[in-house]
């Protein structure tokens, strides 16, 4: 985005929309893209302008929950699976705000759910050491030693990230973490990623149809 903003191209324009491919209101988001396109912006203030939609995240519309559960039943069916755990994860982050997205999702994850699992918890990747940041907890890794010394065996990893990267790729952050549980004979399995899911692009195409009117 920056070297689009600094290059000859956004020279020859006088208007950004800017549709964020992001599930909360990161500080990207709130800080960073208004700064940046307040610059490009400045050169020619009486013609240009510029406008950002609202991430993928909406506390009325329950899609993002219905995606992630949906992520969630396709792991049940391929790996027949009977009532496993759900651990819901994010990256985790230093803003309450941002953490309250993965709370409110989970918590609508977890009445769809419902009896279809034998335990459910929200829980983040990795979080800052000082005590302001608890609202990060459960880390995943201690999520999955409490399971695995409760004797649990299935465990689905719910991915609440849009693309795999090296967090939730393949072999990324994410499969690290759960590798030694793996190792110890607990199944866990993780889901897709959000960002390839219907729902994701039905959002999007919301957000630029408001936008228009």
């Amino acid at each position: 985005m920056q070297a689009f903003l600094n290059s000859a191209e956004s020279e020859q324009i006088d208007e950004i929309r800017v549709l964020p491919f992001f599930l909360g209101p990161s500080l990207a988001i709130t800080e960073w893209l208004p700064e940046n396109l307040n610059l490009w912006q400045r050169k020619k203030p009486t013609l240009r302008k510029f406008s950002i939609l609202k991430p993928l995240f909406s506390e009325n519309d329950d899609r993002l929950a219905r995606a992630s559960c949906e992520l969630c039943w396709d792991q049940f069916k391929r790996r027949n699976l009977d009532r496993p755990r759900v651990a819901f994860v994010d990256h985790g982050t230093p803003l309450v705000t941002v953490n309250k997205v993965r709370e409110l999702v989970g918590e609508k994850m977890k009445k769809v759910l419902g009896g279809q699992v034998d335990g459910f918890s929200t829980c983040a990747m990795e979080r800052r050491p000082d005590p302001k940041y608890d609202f990060n907890n459960p880390l995943l890794e201690t999520l999955l030693e409490q399971w695995q010394k409760e004797g649990v065996s299935d465990v689905v990893v719910s991915q609440f990230f849009l693309l795999p990267g090296r967090h939730a790729g393949p072999n990324g952050d994410l499969a690290e973490i759960c590798r030694p549980y793996i190792e110890k004979g607990m199944n866990v399995v993780r889901t897709d990623n959000l960002g390839s899911h219907p729902l994701i692009e039905q959002i999007l195409l919301d957000r630029i149809n408001l936008d228009k009117a």
